[in-house]
């Protein structure tokens, strides 16, 4: 008797794989019945072959880059599997894989952005070919797919106007928290505490993640008088500045500390995600399961994960400041409404589990 087995761009039953989301979606499928298997691909061992793909690309006047989207990269990793089980049907994170034409099952793909918006919003910059291929092979693989679901409104709308596929077979469904149940804490209610005011940072990319923006609406509140501390975790980012109002606590290994990782989270007042071009945002939705408000600005899938009342949304085109110290001098100055935000927050937390994401995806496949 087969099973559904997800399919990832790495190991999906490794935390460390793809920020955690296919480890933790694994997990809650197999809990609910949605999930038999992950299928296990070693990209690191490809590494020799990447290397000669790139020498050969320099002859033809390409980028010697992107190597994981070729189909060579695709079919390679495939034929190197491993699976414990049986397959009838997959679920992909990954648009390139399983390569459709080493496969008969059926596919069902679950993303947080698409490859025009690697290679176009993210910057990801690959030679015209490769591009041109990969996105080819991607449109056909939505084609031939039974769903193609996204987790936000935002990739919805992509896949279905660039790739032009029917509304009917495009579907959203809401990602979960990278945090295990067993580690949420009761809730608890806030002391009134402003001092200092905590802005929280949770992410590698600190300038691509608005971490400037950030911490000059910090230095604004303090010239203010304002008591204020920006909390980092996870910035590996050399740019990340030493500054007195930064408090940098590096990488946390949620695998192995994730008491540590949910402790520091819940001094948060924030949790800040100021992305320049963001697919999710999975940071704001560990936030709200932590009953934490969160601040983000409107571009790609973030509008998703910040429910009304649970934070502010700033426009896509705020570049600056002074509107984010704005709204944090508002709250400073009304902790009726903070204490609000964080009924919101705790109330819109209780949804974002991947319990619930596996149980909605479930009942989609089985409709």
């Amino acid at each position: 008797m087969g099973g559904r087995a997800l399919v990832a761009y790495g190991d999906p039953t490794q935390v460390e794989t793809w920020s955690g989301i296919p480890y933790f979606f694994l997990e809650a499928g197999r809990r609910g019945g949605l999930l038999a298997a992950g299928v296990v691909l070693r990209p690191k061992r490809l590494q020799p072959r990447r290397l000669v793909w790139d020498a050969l690309q320099l002859p033809f006047f390409n980028r010697p880059r992107g190597y994981m989207f070729s189909r060579a990269c695709s079919n390679s990793l495939w034929r190197a599997r491993r699976v414990p089980c049986e397959v009838n049907e997959y679920i992909s994170h990954f648009p390139l894989l399983p390569p459709r034409e080493l496969v008969h099952e059926p596919i069902t793909y679950y993303l947080d952005a698409t490859l025009r918006y690697w290679f176009d919003d993210y910057g990801f910059r690959v030679g015209k070919r490769v591009r041109d291929d990969a996105l080819a092979r991607e449109r056909d693989a939505y084609h031939s797919a039974r769903f193609v679901v996204c987790m936000s409104r935002w990739c919805a709308d992509d896949v279905k106007s660039f790739y032009n596929l029917p509304a009917e077979r495009v579907r959203v469904v809401l990602p979960g928290a990278n945090i295990p149940e067993t580690a949420i804490p009761p809730a608890r209610e806030w002391n009134g505490d402003f001092s200092p005011l905590r802005l929280g940072f949770i992410g590698a990319d600190w300038s691509g993640k608005g971490g400037t923006l950030l911490l000059d609406a910090a230095v604004n509140l303090d010239r203010m008088g304002f008591p204020v501390e920006v909390v980092v975790i996870g910035s590996r980012d050399a740019s990340v500045p030493d500054h007195p109002l930064v408090r940098s606590i590096g990488f946390i290994d949620k695998s192995h500390d994730i008491a540590r990782f949910v402790k520091i989270v819940r001094t948060f007042h924030f949790g800040c995600l100021l992305s320049r071009a963001e697919a999710l945002g999975i940071s704001t939705l560990e936030c709200l399961r932590l009953g934490i408000p969160v601040i983000g600005r409107a571009v790609g899938g973030i509008v998703d994960t910040i429910p009304t009342g649970a934070g502010f949304l700033l426009p896509a085109d705020e570049h600056t400041s002074e509107r984010l110290t704005e709204v944090l001098v508002d709250t400073l100055r009304a902790p009726e409404r903070y204490m609000a935000m964080r009924n919101a927050a705790e109330a819109a937390g209780k949804y974002c589990v991947w319990d619930r994401t596996a149980s909605d995806f479930l009942t989609l496949l089985e409709s």
